[in-house]
């Protein structure tokens, strides 16, 4: 059995949720002056009061010598606990704001109240069963109810988690919980208060006028300005509203946090991080810079300002056999994610990517990211798979090959295993990626070197042009093999050239390629740092790949976007 006090709080809370529920539906069909709605709001708040709802006490959350850590409020207690009761319930029951989202703000404070009461063990039954019961109704207004049909409730919804808060974690016995009802209604709260500071500032303003109403009694002062601010930063509404229930995720899970551990330093730090996390969010939804875009003039993707042909294997051929007929110089580019990535920190390399004439999706993650970003390309077409779809359009139609790149012997081996695979392929010729050097202890020297003065690889140059090669295979790494086309694409004059990495490795059989399954899974990446362990910490940058896709994909779902 209930003891009557407890049956005469709960039959008050009862009659003063019904009175705040009438109170909303005739502000919303008659627009009560905003005074006039605070004088009933401290009425009905009077009547909680005179029930024993009340705060009477709370513990200080650092150390304190007062009474044991507790600060008693004596006369206090009762204007504080008015303020409390018509902040909450007015930061609740923004209709004209956050109205669409309010359902969403009551449900997670609930949960977060109960569960935080049930942690700390207080055997606070009242504020349990509250919190339990606005869960419960919250998630009917998500569920079922359409978006601000009875908003005339929500006033009720604030005065209920006030109430909350007041007979729960207020009255707790554990530190730091002062704070915790804070946090749990931090978005409200925080909503409030700069509706109110906004407000004031503009009647402050040059031009506002002398003598006009007081922000806290005015009718905009009431008014959440929240999600205003926020599309002010470039967010959409739907982004807003995403973004302030977040933020109240966020700092209810801080609550919970804080209960358990009551550490004021943790508190400080999550706060910190908090904000931390929502300036960089705020600043890359200000940003111009587009994670992804259509080239509709040259048919492009343009992921992080790389742009990317819209093409599939056939295609990719059929552009490739145009440029061998038209007979001018043409640069190809198959750049997978870790190309990308180098491309915007590389602007020589980004110049070249933005110049070739066919850059083709090489990586699994750059499709995946296009995909993500709702922007899919066709299919993976990667630099072993134009070789050989050049090979037989080459031992067809009598196009000539020229190989250049890798260890010495390497590209003698490829060459020789294209003559097995595709009779009648013709190679113009032949040469390792590493000039100037007759001394093979010196080949890691050459690779790493950025030296023009290079009097072989003038030959070289010269030697290519004379051959006359229909195409022009470079195996020497991104993005070197990249810059040096580009260094003497004119010189060459070769219709096709094209960087194909350590193609020449896997063609001439030295370095088997990921089996097939693996290939069409875009697990390939794995087999080769398994292959090549070398290359193993070139992983680490596609876990950083993917946090931008991420990023940018959360910055799209918020921001204004024409």
């Amino acid at each position: 059995m209930f003891e009557t006090g407890m049956v005469f709080k709960i039959t008050s809370i009862v009659i003063c949720s019904v009175l705040m529920v009438i109170l909303g539906r005739i502000d919303r069909k008659r627009k009560l002056p905003t005074g006039v709605k605070l004088i009933f709001q401290v009425l009905i708040s009077l009547i909680i009061i005179y029930s024993g709802v009340k705060i009477e006490f709370l513990r200080a959350p650092l150390s304190s010598s007062l009474s044991g850590g507790y600060l008693y409020l004596s006369y206090l207690s009762i204007p504080l606990t008015i303020i409390w009761l018509i902040s909450i319930t007015n930061s609740i029951g923004q209709a004209d704001e956050l109205g669409d989202i309010t359902p969403y703000i009551v449900f997670i404070a609930s949960l977060t109240f109960l569960v935080v009461s049930l942690i700390q063990r207080q055997g606070l039954i009242l504020a349990e069963a509250l919190s339990l019961i606005m869960a419960a109704i919250s998630f009917i207004f998500i569920k079922y109810i359409p978006r601000g049909k009875f908003s005339s409730y929500y006033m009720s919804f604030g005065f209920i988690l006030a109430v909350i808060a007041i007979v729960g974690v207020s009255k707790s016995t554990a530190a730091l919980t002062l704070l915790i009802p804070l946090l749990i209604l931090g978005v409200p709260i925080i909503d409030s208060s700069y509706s109110i500071v906004a407000n004031y500032a503009r009647q402050e303003s040059p031009g506002s006028g002398i003598g006009g109403e007081s922000p806290l009694f005015s009718e905009s002062g009431s008014r959440s300005r929240l999600r205003q601010k926020l599309q002010s930063y470039g967010f959409s509404a739907q982004g807003a509203n995403l973004t302030i229930i977040s933020v109240s995720l966020y700092l209810s899970l801080a609550a919970f946090i804080i209960s358990i551990y009551q550490n004021f330093y943790l508190l400080i730090t999550l706060t910190a991080f908090g904000w931390m996390a929502f300036e960089l969010l705020k600043n890359k939804v200000q940003s111009e810079e587009l994670i992804i875009e259509r080239d509709i003039f040259n048919n492009r993707i343009k992921l992080f300002q790389v742009g990317i042909d819209q093409v599939d294997n056939q295609e990719t051929i059929q552009r490739i056999e145009e440029f061998i007929i038209s007979k001018k110089p043409h640069q190809i580019v198959t750049p997978d994610t870790l190309a990308v990535l180098r491309a915007r920190k590389d602007p020589e390399y980004h110049a070249i990517l933005k110049s070739a004439d066919l850059v083709t999706p090489d990586g699994a993650g750059i499709l995946w990211a296009t995909t993500t970003l709702n922007y899919p390309l066709a299919e993976r077409v990667t630099g072993i798979d134009i070789i050989h779809n050049i090979c037989r359009l080459a031992a067809k139609k009598g196009y000539s090959l020229y190989l250049l790149g890798s260890y010495p012997g390497v590209v003698g081996e490829a060459a020789l295993n294209l003559t097995r695979k595709y009779p009648g392929i013709k190679i113009a010729g032949t040469h390792h990626g590493y000039f100037a050097c007759e001394d093979s202890q010196n080949y890691e020297d050459v690779k790493n070197s950025d030296s023009d003065n290079n009097k072989e690889e003038e030959e070289i140059v010269d030697e290519i042009r004379e051959n006359r090669p229909d195409i022009l295979l470079v195996g020497m790494g991104v993005p070197k093999q990249e810059k040096w086309i580009s260094k003497n694409l004119d010189k060459m004059d070769v219709p096709v050239c094209m960087g194909v990495g350590g193609s020449f490795d896997v063609l001439s059989g030295r370095i088997p390629r990921a089996p097939l399954w693996m290939q069409r899974h875009g697990m390939e990446w794995i087999y080769r740092s398994i292959k090549q362990p070398n290359r193993a910490f070139r992983t680490l940058a596609l876990f950083y790949f993917i946090w931008l896709v991420i990023l940018g994909k959360m910055v799209y779902s918020l921001k204004e976007v024409d």
